[in-house]
């Protein structure tokens, strides 16, 4: 090898790895200090190298100006409900069937419009040089984080929360999808498709839509709540700067319009600035009609504020424009409606508006209830549906369906629960200012009666009855925790396998027990899971419904109505408290922000890992999939690497990032596209921590059958380098990595969480770097990454 060559680390972080910059340091620190003896390279500087980025084509591309028959198609991923995903449309139109995962690859990539902002990315760069020999070694980082997720602090947690809540339903339906794909079913597939698309669009459109309703129906309560002194100087302040903004639209309007439209915006958008100015003065001069200014300015704010986040909803999820729009204009008419009749009766103007926005709060949970009641008698036909089609199939069909299943009721779930917490603590703050105030209800419970006691009522009805519900939640997280214990343990302080003797006395021992107590774990949770899950959801759907019925009042006695009295000694309260408790935590949480996500935020692991999934699947209506931007980015750094004259490229790819890498890789080798992207140039692949068999080929087997199976053995395992255009694939693992772990080696091999034993086999290696979680695989234990980096760097074969 000349002293002259060069070679090029390519860096690709994972899930709880979202600063930029981080990991790259991290493998350059771990290569100026790991290994035996002297340190083999020196620190060098870090450099911020900008990288024009181009849309990546798919493997089909089509001529200039002209679209493909997919690409057609696929305009209007389930925008209708009941439709199906849109990838599945535009693979009903192709020409030949593709390997489901080349093809979702090239159907996401078809979807890209590239954002301006992603036409070019600022990489960083470290470059080190070599002691012995003075050979150069540029470190490239690879980020991606931003193109995924929401990035770090309390608030984006909460927003990832609420992702997660929503999304799973439409994951299920696409995993539907792709079982229907992969099985060429027709007949009852096509219904079980159905099923999952409505139930999808159920969960995100009605549920969702009329739980913003009910949240517009406690703003505008609490604006009821405000001193009318200090009413007029409010109304007067908002439509004073509403003035000013519709000024300055009316301006652009008339710099920007051509013809004669520009004049007629202009004079219309002065007219409503004037007249929002007079209402501003008419508001600071005088209490005439002040009382109903006030009650319709409200209403006004609540129906622009839910135009407005039924807009920005509508951007990442189809289906929902119309439905929400709908919502907000029955809910905020509805109020003036019941305001105006109302007003004969009404004794102060705090109760003249609170009093209709409960009646209208009121027909909204009868929405929610009935949504949701919806929402689980499809669930029930879905369930039965998938397990009576899964007789007979193969495993990775069998494995498909349960992982719909899985996510089905996961979302269903979080929803009941995390509802319930809401509305606890909607409750508990709301019911403080509503203690003075008598309601009679209008569809919920009889008799007049202070409006706090009512509300509390709705909940600890509820709350009781769904307390068997979080009591099974609170069992499986409880479940999840136990098994997870020791590797969280290892997430905030993690074990040094190594000292300067070599492996520290006990670790070996313990790295085995942690990967075997972890691997047991898993396996009985999967298995409990796949019995009891839709046994448990069958039947919390069936009481459910007679729950609605009862509420309703079309079933006042009968099986709902002894579980409502059985569960009454619980009352709610449980909930109230939780709610309470996670509101400070979440308040908390978001106060804190970076502090929060630099330590215990590294627990925030698993709800990330759940969000790459998500993400990595996603086709969101604004035409930009996170999977094609990313490829677009990382095959842009490849040529740049490519075209700076380096000799070979090692990728270096923790958890996320190595599926990211592989997948691309094969995606590109397997049409042929490989080669010209990085000029020949030798690729080798160092994957850490990386779900590729535990998480996605175990959960998403029909896209991800190139992963082949390790029955035979490490040595004729899949997949091999080959498969993926690489001369080399190195795979390292820590035993409690929850995320991912082994690739090759069977599970049953005895030696499989042995510290420092290394299986090679051709171009694959495979090893376990001891005890540990998911983080922290560059720390100073990692002695054998360190060697394996620097061999493959050499070009040394294994």
């Amino acid at each position: 090898m000349s002293a002259i060559d060069r070679v090029a680390i390519i860096v690709v972080h994972g899930i709880a790895d979202q600063r930029p910059g981080q990991t790259v340091r991290e493998v350059a620190r771990l290569l100026c200090r790991g290994g035996p003896g002297a340190p083999p390279y020196e620190q060098g500087e870090m450099v911020h190298v900008l990288v024009p980025v181009e849309r990546l084509e798919p493997g089909e591309a089509p001529e200039p100006g002209e679209a493909s028959e997919a690409a057609k198609s696929a305009q209007a991923p389930r925008r209708q409900p009941g439709a199906p995903s849109g990838f599945y449309q535009a693979q009903q139109v192709a020409t030949e069937a593709k390997d489901l995962g080349v093809a979702l690859n090239d159907y996401l990539l078809g979807r890209l419009a590239l954002p301006q902002g992603d036409e070019l990315y600022e990489s960083r760069r470290v470059s080190l040089r070599r002691r012995p020999d003075g050979r150069a070694l540029d470190v490239f980082e690879m980020y991606w984080a931003d193109l995924s997720r929401l990035g770090a602090g309390g608030l984006q947690a909460l927003s990832s929360l609420y992702q997660v809540f929503f999304h799973l339903s439409t994951l299920a339906a696409d995993v539907v999808d792709q079982v229907a794909l992969g099985t060429k079913g027709a007949g009852a597939w096509r219904w079980l498709q159905r099923l999952h698309a409505w139930l999808a669009w159920l969960m995100k459109g009605p549920t969702a839509l009329s739980q913003l309703g009910l949240l517009l129906m406690v703003g505008f309560g609490a604006a009821a709540l405000v001193a009318r002194e200090l009413q007029g100087q409010l109304l007067a302040a908002a439509f004073g700067l509403g003035s000013i903004v519709l000024t300055a639209l009316g301006a652009l309007a008339w710099l920007r319009g051509t013809g004669p439209t520009r004049w007629a915006k202009l004079a219309a958008l002065l007219a409503l600035a004037l007249a929002s100015l007079a209402t501003a003065l008419f508001a600071l001069i005088t209490e005439l009609w002040l009382a109903r200014l006030y009650f319709a300015a409200s209403a006004l704010a609540m129906a622009l504020l839910g135009w407005y986040l039924v807009e920005r909803y509508a951007r990442l999820t189809e289906g929902v424009r119309l439905p929400g729009r709908l919502v907000v204009l029955a809910g905020v008419g509805a109020l003036v409606v019941e305001g105006a009749r109302f007003l004969p009766h009404a004794t102060t103007q705090p109760e003249w508006m609170l009093v209709p926005a409960l009646h209208v709060a009121e027909w909204l949970l009868a929405l929610v209830l009935l949504a949701f009641a919806a929402f689980v008698a499809l669930q029930i036909a879905a369930i039965l549906l998938g397990l009576w089609l899964g007789r007979g199939r193969d495993a990775a069909v069998r494995a498909s369906l349960h992982t719909a299943r899985l996510f089905l009721i996961g979302s269903s779930a979080l929803f009941a629960v995390l509802s319930l917490v809401l509305w606890s603590v909607v409750s508990y703050v709301a019911g403080r200012g509503l203690a003075d105030l008598l309601y009679t209800p209008v569809l919920f419970g009889r008799g007049y009666r202070p409006a706090e006691i009512f509300i509390e009522e709705r909940v600890q009805i509820l709350g009781g009855f769904f307390t068997p519900l979080v009591a099974a939640v609170l069992l499986v997280v409880g479940a999840v925790f136990v098994v997870l214990l020791p590797s969280l343990r290892e997430e905030l302080s993690p074990t040094g396998n190594l000292d300067a003797k070599g492996v520290k006395p006990g670790a070996a021992e313990w790295a085995r027990r942690l990967g075997n107590w972890l691997s047991l774990g898993v396996r009985v949770l999967g298995t409990g899971l796949k019995v009891l899950l839709p046994l448990g959801a069958i039947v919390g759907s069936v009481l459910y419904l007679a729950f609605v019925l009862q509420q309703l009042g079309f079933a006042g006695r009968g099986l709902a109505a002894w579980l409502i009295e059985l569960l009454d000694a619980f009352q709610g309260e449980t909930l109230v408290a939780a709610g309470k408790w996670l509101a400070g935590g979440a308040v908390t949480f978001a106060a804190l922000g970076s502090r929060f996500t630099r330590t215990f935020g590294r627990l925030r692991v698993a709800v990330d890992a759940v969000l790459d999934v998500d993400n990595y699947f996603a086709d969101p209506p604004n035409r930009q999939p996170p999977r094609a931007r990313i490829y677009s980015r990382y095959a842009s750094l490849l040529a740049h690497v490519r075209d700076a004259g380096y000799e070979r490229i090692v990728i270096v790819a923790h958890s996320q990032g190595s599926v990211i890498s592989a997948e691309l890789l094969r995606y590109l080798h397997v049409q042929g596209r490989l080669r010209s992207l990085v000029g020949g140039l030798p690729l080798a692949l160092v994957s850490l921590g990386s779900p590729l068999r535990n998480l996605y080929a175990e959960r998403f087997p029909l896209l991800y059958r190139w992963m082949g199976s390790r029955a035979a053995g490490f040595a004729a395992a899949g997949p091999a380098a080959a498969d993926l255009g690489m001369t080399e694939w190195v795979n390292a693992y820590r035993s409690g990595d929850y995320v991912g772990r082994v690739i090759w080696t069977p599970d049953q091999d005895p030696e499989v969480f042995d510290i420092g034993k290394t299986r090679r086999a051709g171009e694959r290696t495979e090893f376990c770097l001891g005890a540990g979680a998911h983080t922290h695989y560059f720390s100073d234990d990692a002695v054998a990454l360190a060697v394996e980096i620097e061999r493959l760097t050499k070009g040394q074969s294994s």
